[in-house]
């Protein structure tokens, strides 16, 4: 999974329009992700119409921390769920499913990068969960 910068250029002397930072295994993967996101009311062509003015530039090999959200979201979620402790970027295991966490979300849930995905999965932070530490040991665990 790479990351790559897609927009919209119309011809070569326009200013780019509508950056956006998208994950995808290739650069056409990519373009076909941004295409979706661009049917939401931006621009709704087909995407063999679209693709025509699509470029794309390969920004970097995929990191989980490219996923973080807002640490200050993070911050208050870990203090309202009673996880102090926790931090972007942990290792943690759901229901058997090793991860990292990413961020937090306004569901006062946590987001977390599973093992071999390239997204965001909204969990419980006391469902089935066990929080490791840099070492891998067990720091906490709740089994409901």
């Amino acid at each position: 999974m790479n990351t790559y910068e897609v927009w919209v250029q119309w011809n070569e002397w326009d200013d780019p329009w509508c950056r956006q930072t998208v994950q995808g295994e290739t650069a056409g993967k990519a373009k076909y992700s941004f295409w979706e996101y661009l049917q939401d009311g931006l621009w709704e062509e087909p995407f063999g119409e679209v693709v025509k003015k699509l470029r794309c530039r390969k920004i970097g090999g995929f990191k989980v921390s490219d996923l973080f959200t807002s640490p200050v979201t993070f911050r208050e979620v870990c203090e309202r769920r009673a996880i102090d402790f926790a931090y972007q970027g942990m290792k943690i295991e759901v229901n058997g499913q090793p991860g990292v966490i990413v961020g937090a979300n306004n569901s006062m849930n946590l987001d977390v990068c599973f093992d071999g995905r390239y997204y965001a999965e909204n969990c419980h932070p006391w469902w089935k969960t066990k929080y490791f530490d840099r070492k891998g040991n067990l720091i906490k665990e709740f089994n409901d």
